[in-house]
């Protein structure tokens, strides 16, 4: 219910769960020691009902470890984690479609044919209802800093979060909920609504700061790229953008940087707190190749007064490229 779990339940279970795990001959990850610590929370809270979502993948992901969910929700799928979970999209699709379990109700986030099909084989092996989100009903009426008033299935509803994606995200969470609704959940449309209309989303397309207006976003692989591309310029038609970024050195950055290249005014380049991390140096080297202007700067803190010295009041800033980076930052601007 938005109230995170308190310090002596954390310290407590934690204590519980490290001594179950002691003696196992295949020692537990840190990721299943934390779903397992979770696991007991839950139980001790009797929850009514859990949003769980997988670390990595979902096949093989220690939160498949529970029986039939209500509903398995498949969002956007990316390249992403190739090494792990395939290198085509229909081989990640397969290993996502692992939390679909006879029982359930599956929603997936209208995508690639390809993604769609191993989802929709997947249904029908284990007789599940699918509901793929429908695009074609989907209607922006008004989108700006301040977010977004859209019509889906004819109703009309509110979001507070830029960036066209979250439109397409908001309309996956209702057909979760009327999914819920279908399988006897009591949800009405009034906390439908003031669900959607009280939404946050912390470091992805967050307004961070005005005159110049700041945007901050954790997106860290092309497909984040992507949707970065296709909504800074609907928000700010005609405006070149200053950007800050850090990226890790395994992601196809040359690809990300790429999405960015056309609208940049200029780079500031970090190094993300991450022994993956590509540096401030090599990344304005890059950039540089590319015929970008860039500035390495050896601290995000660094970085964030730099940008803002080359940026006016009418200018606008985006800071993207790691999560690592938007958590420093977003405490630097004292939203954390």
């Amino acid at each position: 219910n938005g109230v995170p779990i308190a310090d002596e339940d954390l310290g407590r279970i934690t204590e519980l769960v490290l001594k179950a795990a002691q003696d196992m001959t295949d020692p537990a990850t840190e990721f299943e020691l934390m779903t397992a610590v979770a696991m007991v929370y839950f139980q001790e809270q009797n929850c009514g009902i859990v949003v769980l979502e997988v670390g990595l993948g979902g096949r093989l992901d220690s939160t498949n470890i529970i029986p039939s969910p209500e509903v398995a929700v498949i969002t956007n799928l990316g390249l992403e984690h190739t090494d792990q979970l395939g290198d085509t999209i229909p081989l990640i699709a397969k290993e996502k479609a692992g939390i679909i379990k006879p029982g359930c109700r599956c929603v997936l986030y209208h995508q690639s044919r390809e993604a769609e099909e191993v989802v929709e084989a997947v249904c029908r092996e284990q007789n599940v209802e699918l509901t793929i989100t429908d695009t074609d009903s989907l209607q922006v009426l008004e989108a700006g800093p301040q977010g977004h008033r859209f019509l889906y299935r004819g109703r009309e509803y509110r979001i507070p979060m830029v960036g066209a994606y979250q439109v397409r995200n908001a309309s996956t969470a209702i057909e979760v909920v009327e999914a819920l609704r279908r399988g006897g959940w009591d949800i009405s449309e009034e906390a439908l609504q003031q669900g959607l209309a009280g939404a946050v989303w912390p470091g992805r397309m967050e307004l961070a700061h005005k005159n110049p207006d700041l945007i901050i976003d954790g997106g860290h692989n092309p497909q984040c790229m992507e949707a970065i591309a296709q909504s800074l310029p609907q928000l700010y038609p005609g405006k070149k953008i200053h950007f800050l970024v850090g990226v890790m050195g395994d992601k196809d950055y040359g690809d990300m940087m790429d999405k960015l290249l056309p609208m940049a005014h200029s780079f500031v380049t970090l190094t993300p707190d991450s022994p993956r991390a590509l540096s401030a140096e090599d990344l304005a080297a890059f950039l540089e190749g590319k015929g970008a202007k860039a500035t390495p700067c050896q601290s995000v803190e660094e970085g964030l007064n730099t940008v803002l010295a080359q940026s006016g009041p009418n200018d606008v800033i985006c800071a993207c490229g790691s999560l690592y980076m938007v958590g420093e930052l977003r405490h630097l601007l004292g939203l954390c």
